[in-house]
């Protein structure tokens, strides 16, 4: 079991920022920038929607054919990097599984804050469900994110959708990868030097203190099996604040925290097989 060492800046820095961990990065992000580039120009989307004001808020939009459901996916980097152009590789192999996958872009830190990102991503989402999705692709909503976007993911959930003029429940499921939803030990790390969190946001932003959304709705939570300790204890936290919703989460063999989430794009993966279950509970 972890030790709680939030006021050692050093430890949560080893815990909660990847860059120390996985020696490889660079080729990992260079890996993600040309799979994404050759995913855009495998397939048929459209590029750059406006779903909002600022600049930022845009989505890609990769249409499948025969729609059995859509799946969003919210890129992570800590609320402050990334963007939905490094990622298209999401849409690789849910595309043709039948699922219409949304990318989404939105405003980052220090510009904004990790409350305004969630409220972004809600304008996202409202947006996607009244204008380009059709009625097959709304029927299977699934919103998917990884590390920052598995937060963002279980934000969604936890929005009251129908004062937005949305159905109460309007996801089938949604699929938290390597998700950060106790934000208190970002406090004493490098990353809040852009994220900004004071301790009143971090402790009122955590998830796992969070009204737990209405039934029906589930959450499956996947980690990477060679994660430092601390992202297995995030997931497994939002497991037992959210019974009967959020699964048991899923440490996946043989992977850190950047290329687990590249499973999505790959039928066959665990973190595909978890998009599959959700698909089937709706």
């Amino acid at each position: 079991m972890t030790t709680l060492r939030y006021d050692d800046p050093d430890w949560c820095e080893r815990e909660y920022n990847p860059r120390v961990t996985v020696p490889d990065i660079a080729t990992v992000f260079g890996r993600w920038l040309e799979t994404a580039a050759a995913t855009r120009a495998r397939l048929p989307h459209r590029a750059g929607i406006a779903y909002g004001a600022d600049p930022r808020e845009t989505l890609d939009l990769f249409r499948a054919d025969r729609p059995r459901g859509a799946v969003v996916f919210i890129h992570g980097g800590y609320w402050r990097a990334s963007s939905k152009d490094e990622v298209s590789w999401a849409a690789a192999s849910l595309v043709p599984a039948g699922f219409t996958t949304v990318v989404l872009n939105y405003p980052l830190c220090p510009q904004t804050t990790v409350a305004g990102i969630a409220e972004s991503c809600r304008r996202a989402i409202a947006f996607a469900w009244t204008t380009p999705l059709d009625e097959a692709e709304r029927k299977c909503l699934i919103v998917s994110g990884h590390s920052a976007g598995g937060y963002l993911t279980a934000a969604m959930l936890a929005t009251d959708w129908a004062v937005r003029g949305l159905p109460s429940a309007p996801f089938a499921g949604g699929l938290s990868i390597s998700g950060v939803f106790d934000l208190r030990p970002l406090l004493r790390t490098s990353m809040n030097e852009l994220i900004r969190l004071t301790p009143e946001q971090a402790s009122g932003w955590s998830l796992h203190e969070a009204p737990q959304p209405a039934p029906g709705v589930p959450l499956e939570l996947l980690v990477g099996g060679d994660e430092p300790a601390e992202f297995h204890r995030q997931s497994a936290l939002m497991a037992a604040a959210w019974p009967g919703l959020a699964r048991s989460p899923i440490a996946v063999p043989g992977t850190h925290h950047f290329n687990v989430v590249e499973q999505i794009g790959h039928h066959g993966t665990p973190v595909f097989d978890a998009v599959l279950r959700l698909a089937q509970s709706r």
